[in-house]
């Protein structure tokens, strides 16, 4: 086959006609200079393959030993995996240079068009994966880098008609396929600069220690859901969507949505009253009974759906926001932090109860989280079936630390002082009262 045949056939005709649309000439492809500039395209491939492979492990060291700087050492790690194309790029860029000072333009286009390529998707890509949720992040940079692309081979006009001509009208607004992607891409964005907004304005609250928890969650919240609301606004009025003509659908949205989500805004107004009324706020320590039972714990976060309780062994239990207005909740420091325990005791009948009181007073004197004030007391609730009944009353200000450990180490303290003293502490005793007797034969072996 010659290659005028070759040319000829279908499938080929139509790969030149394109490669013609997008600026490539039939003698540009099959000239000389094509020729170099693909060996240009594969030279740097190679080398800077080569150069990556032989550059991994020493920048691989030299980021290990980077310690404290988690944010610096991901923009790092972002950036060697990218080398390849940092280093395929600068490569075509001085390619493409040196050919442009010894030839014509028309004689480089095909290493322009690939440098711009591989340029534009290394930054896209290191940008891109800024973002840490990894779908928004691989979305980000494959629409950018398609646009991009299309730009770059001239044909961005074609693709922005093709998709505006499939269109619909409703209502008073035109309604495209371009103008949907425009706006979903432009939703994308202004949500993510929403998010970054209110990431940072939520850090400089944190560190304001002139406003309460609770009302840094509340303000918070509410800026997050006015950010979104705008951004949602902003990015339908920039591809110039009349909202006039969507009053229907949205309304019927709003109905299907209020119908379907009543548990998911129910808990978010449960949160907003929560945080109003002060109520519950992250660091209270609270005790509130579920269906799995009692959970007992700290208050780590106030989300908008749920607040988050973590438990003495370590756990975090999501609670639903509207639980804490329905349900009885235990808050053992919603105004005051001080907590009374009361630790019942029983001593046998045959002991100096006024020594026994005297050392259980004693057990608590040097108790570091035992407040001095009020006074710790011992008191005789009653005489039981098998000991005298006392109970030891004392003060903690810090039921964050926990109140079974206190206690526990009070019973120790008392248990201690007790042995020391032969004080007995007695178990339950029953007497058994035999009323009539029947006579019981026995017999034995003779």
């Amino acid at each position: 086959m010659t290659l005028d045949e070759f040319l000829a056939l279908p499938i080929i005709s139509d790969i030149i006609a394109f490669l013609t649309s997008i600026g490539f000439s039939q003698s540009t492809i099959f000239s000389k200079w094509a020729v170099i500039q693909f060996a240009i395209l594969i030279g740097a491939i190679i080398l800077a393959k080569i150069i990556e492979a032989k550059a991994d492990e020493p920048i691989t060291n030299r980021l290990r030993k980077i310690e404290g700087q988690r944010g610096f050492l991901r923009v790092l790690l972002i950036f060697k995996n990218r080398l390849f194309w940092l280093l395929l790029s600068i490569q075509l860029w001085i390619g493409y240079l040196i050919l442009r000072s010894v030839t014509w333009p028309s004689n480089s286009y095909i290493i322009r068009v690939m440098t711009g390529l591989a340029t534009t998707w290394f930054i896209i890509s290191f940008f891109s994966r800024l973002i840490k949720n990894r779908f928004i992040s691989r979305l980000i940079a494959t629409v950018a880098w398609v646009v991009a692309a299309l730009y770059i081979l001239g044909l961005l006009p074609r693709a922005q008609a093709a998709l505006d001509s499939a269109a619909f009208t409703m209502g008073g607004s035109r309604i495209s396929a371009l103008s949907i992607l425009q706006s979903g891409a432009l939703l994308v964005t202004f949500i993510w600069l929403a998010m970054l907004a209110s990431a940072f304005i939520t850090n400089a609250l944190a560190k304001n220690e002139d406003i309460s928890p609770s009302i840094k969650v509340l303000l918070s919240k509410v800026l997050r859901f006015f950010l979104l609301c705008l951004a949602v606004i902003f990015s339908l009025s920039a591809v110039g969507i009349d909202f006039t003509a969507l009053a229907v659908f949205s309304g019927a949205v709003g109905i299907g949505i209020g119908l379907g989500l009543q548990k998911i805004v129910s808990n978010f107004l449960s949160g907003i009253i929560l945080l109003l009324d002060k109520s519950i706020k992250p660091g209270d320590v609270i005790e509130i009974d579920t269906v799995s039972g009692s959970t007992y714990g700290w208050v780590q976060h106030l989300g908008a759906r749920y607040t988050a309780v973590r438990t003495r062994d370590g756990t975090e239990t999501l609670i639903p926001n509207e639980v804490f207005i329905d349900s009885p909740v235990t808050n053992w420091t919603h105004t005051n932090k001080s907590v009374r325990r009361k630790l019942p005791i029983g001593v046998s009948y045959d002991t100096d109860v006024e020594k026994a009181i005297e050392l259980s007073l004693k057990a608590v004197e040097d108790m570091p989280r035992v407040l001095k004030v009020p006074k710790p007391v011992c008191l005789i609730k009653g005489f039981g079936d098998s000991s005298v009944d006392l109970e030891l009353r004392f003060w903690i200000n810090d039921p964050e630390g926990g109140v079974a450990n206190i206690s526990s180490k009070v019973y120790l303290e008392v248990w201690k002082l007790f042995q020391a003293e032969n004080i007995e502490i007695p178990f339950p005793q029953r007497d058994l009262n035999i009323r009539s007797s029947i006579p019981i034969e026995i017999k034995t072996k003779k």
